[in-house]
């Protein structure tokens, strides 16, 4: 495990079980946690977003999230990584929690699909303590639970950048670890399907998402073209 400045980016890399024991280590010694999965989409909104950037930065753990970064980083900077997606780590932090029997709070995605992710990770014998939808503006209602329940570990399934902004703006509440996770609660919950390992070995996930949602996710596209464009230029490594 290592951390590398990657487009003036402290990214963690390395094999991925050093990784996420490295983060549940510092979750047991008390130290207060920003986990960002950096993705193309995390990184480019980074280069044109300097608020966004400083955000990010502030994180404690960057990981390699998605396939383009560990392409780049290979391609590149001839270093190599396992790739450590959000959504594993969270069902990787889930599974530890229930040996600690840390309190889990879920912030984001839909009513329904949020409440069933909710109840799947309870029968599973997760702590789930809280859990509210996404679908706030100025109310003040997720704060004002994560202030008493005072979770673990809190999950946020907003999307990019709603996610990685709500955690840095609201740090001061009382949790051990925050991660943004983007749609993991429609996997989790089952509303939404993972891709199927032949997609995610061609790094062709994020084409097997924008078949799930073509109309919310149409910008993604081009923002995969623009990404690689990038890399072979060499103006991301």
């Amino acid at each position: 495990m290592d951390i590398v400045n990657f487009s003036n980016i402290n990214l963690i890399i390395g094999n991925e079980n050093d990784v996420r024991n490295k983060i549940v280590e510092s979750v047991l010694n008390g130290e207060k946690n920003f986990v960002v999965t950096l993705n193309a989409s995390i990184l480019l909104r980074t280069l044109k977003d300097a608020y966004y950037r400083s955000i990010i930065k502030h994180a404690n753990y960057i990981i390699p999230d998605g396939s383009g970064i560990v392409w780049a980083l290979k391609r590149n900077r001839k270093l190599i990584t396992d790739r450590v997606t959000g959504i594993d780590t969270m069902i990787y932090l889930c599974e530890v929690s229930k040996k600690y029997n840390w309190k889990v709070y879920l912030l984001g995605s839909q009513p329904s699909v949020v409440e069933e992710a909710a109840f799947k990770l309870i029968k599973n014998g997760v702590n789930v303590v809280g859990f509210h939808h996404g679908y706030f503006k100025d109310d003040k209602i997720p704060q004002e639970e994560i202030e008493k329940l005072k979770p673990d570990l809190l999950f946020v399934g907003m999307g990019v950048p709603k996610q990685e902004k709500w955690i840095y703006e609201n740090f001061n509440l009382p949790f051990k670890l925050a991660m943004g996770v983007g749609g993991s609660f429609d996997v989790i919950s089952g509303k939404k399907k993972r891709a199927p390992k032949i997609f995610q070995n061609l790094r062709m996930e994020w084409f097997y998402r924008w078949l799930q949602s073509p109309i919310k996710k149409r910008h993604i596209p081009m923002e995969i073209v623009k990404y690689y464009f990038l890399v072979l230029r060499g103006k991301i490594k």
